[in-house]
């Protein structure tokens, strides 16, 4: 999910390698500040722990198979993890580079909760989110940020808005048009279909790009 900090809260990712972020950075720094305040934390360690846990299931992609050892070639997808947005006040949850372009990954944790997609509409325990028009409109702005940085490669870049459903099973009614849903199970098979389009030298040039925090501002 897009994280908002609260105010007050210092970021200091701008002066790091993007890809030195880990997984859940800075969900789980808000639910330390949240702690220290005396606040309930729970969603914020909820939402760190879900986004451990679509991290874990991308490294059956962007690690480096044997093959690809021999032949001293990076992996062929590549990964982002808490990329800062807007100075620090938000957060994309996972930047995923590869064949198929820019997946821009929504983790979604909602353990023990009864799912319902239904198109434009993910019902969470009976109450409809906004989780898939939000997960478009990050790729909106990743299409925004990025792509106007990575030269003449960008007209061959899509960028596509994808949901990482993590603890709970979902019932389907409708898929969304235009944006990918997986359950823990089929999301490294889901991401596997797409359509590729970038070659490795590109993934390379659109990681190389992304991972700079002057991407992003």
């Amino acid at each position: 999910m897009t994280t908002p900090l609260p105010s007050g809260t210092t970021d200091r990712s701008r002066a790091l390698d993007l890809a030195r972020h880990y997984p859940g950075r800075r969900a789980g720094h808000v639910a330390a500040l949240q702690r220290q305040a005396g606040r309930p934390d729970r969603n914020w360690r909820l939402g760190a722990d879900g986004e451990h846990r679509t991290a874990h299931l991308l490294t059956e992609l962007t690690g480096r198979t044997r093959r690809d050892r021999l032949l001293g070639r990076p992996p062929r997808w590549r990964v982002l993890h808490s990329v800062p947005l807007d100075g620090g006040a938000a957060d994309l949850d996972h930047v995923l580079i590869g064949p198929p372009g820019v997946c821009v990954i929504n983790t979604r944790h909602h353990r023990g909760r009864s799912l319902l997609l239904d198109g434009e509409r993910l019902v969470v325990a009976g109450t409809a989110t906004d989780a898939v028009p939000r997960a478009r409109a990050e790729a909106a702005l990743v299409r925004e940020l990025l792509l106007p940085r990575l030269g003449p490669v960008a007209a061959r870049v899509p960028v596509r808005p994808v949901i990482a459903l993590v603890g709970a099973p979902v019932r389907v009614r409708r898929w969304p048009d235009d944006v990918v849903v997986a359950t823990e199970g089929a999301l490294v098979f889901a991401l596997r279909g797409l359509t590729p389009v970038l070659d490795a030298r590109e993934v390379e040039h659109v990681h190389a790009v992304a991972r700079r925090p002057a991407s992003w501002v």
